[in-house]
């Protein structure tokens, strides 16, 4: 026996396959293909052949369930052409054989079918949670009221502060303006005296060279003469007033001048999902691998650890200075090690060796790897850090080594960065770096565009630094929604800009009991952000590494 009844959308209620008459449906028969009320399943359901061997499931499941479902065809995302054989609830996804045997050996393992399972109860608490959300936002939405912008408070405030920044942007171009006059009054005489120096002793070499060569040609020495001639030629030749003047490169407004206007939220939120102890003095490198292992760093001591359950497994070590790392997406770990190579973990066998990304006679600073498989570097000339001397640029090198584009001066031949200490690049194309500024850590945070660029320069936000406790960036990271979050030396906050680098909104880590975080990595999983940590001054112990959930940016 089977039946079948649609249910669509602007025909009659559907009714008991059964009885014909009663609209009430509660129960469907997955075997018998048929909707039936309570009396029906009761009284004329049970009685059929083998029922009692039937799938039957309340109506409200029907579009969720599906039968026996076929896990066949379930194929392994890390290894292509192998077939998934269970579910790794240790690492929230499915595993081939070649999963287990390399990286899941002692995690949670189930059978998929039980994993398929909690994916569906996970599915139905977030509808339930959904349509609550769905019920906030509803009322939300009925508070709000479409008011004139001219009548708005916020409109009003917002154009109060454009017409302020007018002010002082106009104040301080007359301000630099008189500046450069006082520059240039001391230049020009300076320049004019630099000049006729010049021209003077011009005029004394070749009076002296011309009233020595009447003597020279009666002289009868043949070498003397081919000597002394070359030098009287020459000197005719260069003998000139240098035409160089001093010029005015006038500069551009822009939206890193004046401003821009940016529709931001406020609503950033964080959880801590996990936290882990390390053995390390602090993590001020942190690099996650595709097999969601992850390389940290103190500086000196390089580990590869694997978070399980809430404890870190230590799988190598290393010891070798470190000023940068990033992980391919082979899984080999390019290090900066204040080197002119690239040095090269590989993800495979573990060895050390040298890369082929190298910037000879220069050394590197920090490393970042791009989206698209570009690696930017920051380097530096050889020697001391402080004070500031020879090169200070960052490297853009494609897959094969080969350096690209370098971002070095910008279009007033002036430095653009002191020492590079931390890179990262968003989706648009822009180049995001922490420019350290002092030895004490001071620095700034600058956006560079495609074409090198400078699309905005972030020092910080007023009511967090101020002279007395300056702006002092450390790391980058991009977030996954393109954003960008800059931590801090020594202090619990988080300076979340957007891929342009204006300030979205900051958020004190402190208020979950994160303590100093240091550096950061996203991982593969929507919103998860690993936080390594660094120790107050005169502490002895070792750094700890968190997990977190966090959405709004």
């Amino acid at each position: 026996m089977a039946f079948s009844q649609s249910l669509k959308r602007g025909q009659a209620p559907a009714t008991c396959n059964f009885c014909e008459e009663e609209t009430k449906i509660k129960w469907k028969c997955i075997n018998c293909d048929v909707l039936m009320c309570d009396k029906c399943k009761d009284k004329i359901h049970s009685k059929l052949k083998n029922s009692k061997d039937h799938n039957v499931i309340d109506i409200k499941e029907v579009g969720i369930h599906r039968g026996e479902l076929d896990f066949s065809d379930l194929k392994c995302m890390e290894h292509t052409g192998q077939s998934a054989v269970m579910f790794c609830t240790s690492c929230d996804r499915l595993v081939c054989t070649s999963c287990i045997s390399k990286f899941h050996n002692g995690h949670g393992l189930v059978e998929i079918a039980e994993g398929c399972k909690s994916k569906v109860e996970k599915i139905k608490n977030e509808q339930t949670k959904a349509k609550e959300k769905i019920m906030e936002l509803t009322r939300e939405i009925g508070t709000i009221s479409l008011v004139d912008m001219k009548d708005s408070e916020r409109y009003k405030d917002l154009i109060i502060k454009i017409d302020a920044q007018n002010i002082e942007i106009k104040r301080l171009s007359d301000k630099h303006a008189e500046k450069l006059k006082s520059e240039l009054k001391k230049k020009w005489t300076d320049f004019q005296e630099e000049k006729i120096s010049k021209a003077q002793k011009t005029v004394d070499n070749l009076t002296k060279l011309s009233s020595n060569a009447e003597d020279i040609i009666q002289s009868n020495n043949a070498e003397k003469i081919f000597i002394e001639c070359e030098k009287l030629s020459t000197a005719v030749s260069i003998a000139a007033i240098d035409p160089g003047t001093i010029s005015f490169l006038p500069g551009q407004i822009s939206p890193y001048n004046v401003g821009s206007l940016q529709v931001v939220s406020n609503a950033v939120n964080v959880r801590i999902v996990k936290q882990f102890q390390t053995d390390i003095s602090s993590v001020l490198y942190l690099s996650l691998c595709p097999d969601n292992s992850l390389w940290i760093s103190d500086q000196k001591v390089l580990q590869k650890v694997k978070p399980v359950e809430h404890k870190l497994t230590v799988e190598s070590i290393f010891n070798i200075k470190v000023y940068g790392m990033a992980v391919t997406p082979t899984g080999d770990l390019l290090l900066a090690s204040s080197e002119s190579v690239l040095k090269q973990v590989s993800g495979k066998t573990r060895e050390l060796t040298d890369s082929f990304y190298e910037v000879d006679p220069l050394v590197y600073t920090a490393v970042h790897l791009t989206r698209d498989g570009k690696v930017i570097v920051g380097i530096k000339s050889r020697g001391k850090a402080w004070p500031v001397t020879g090169r200070r640029a960052i490297i853009v090198m494609n897959q094969k080594g080969e350096h690209e584009t370098i971002y070095e001066l910008d279009k007033n031949n002036i430095r653009i960065f002191t020492y590079v200490e931390s890179i990262t690049s968003t989706d648009n194309g822009n180049i995001c770096v922490v420019d350290k500024l002092s030895e004490d850590f001071r620095g700034r945070v600058v956006v560079l565009n495609r074409d090198g660029d400078i699309l905005q320069i972030y020092t910080g936000h007023h009511e967090i630094n101020n002279e007395k406790k300056p702006f002092k960036p450390v790391k980058i990271v991009t977030t996954p929604s393109d954003n960008i979050i800059v931590t801090e030396l020594s202090i619990y906050i988080f300076h979340i800009l957007n891929n342009c680098g204006h300030l979205i909104t900051h958020y004190n880590m402190g208020d979950l009991g994160v303590v100093m975080p240091f550096s950061l990595c996203f991982t593969r999983t929507a919103g998860q952000l690993y936080i390594g940590c660094t120790r107050g001054k005169g502490s002895v112990e070792k750094s700890k590494l968190y997990e977190v959930h966090i959405s709004g940016c």
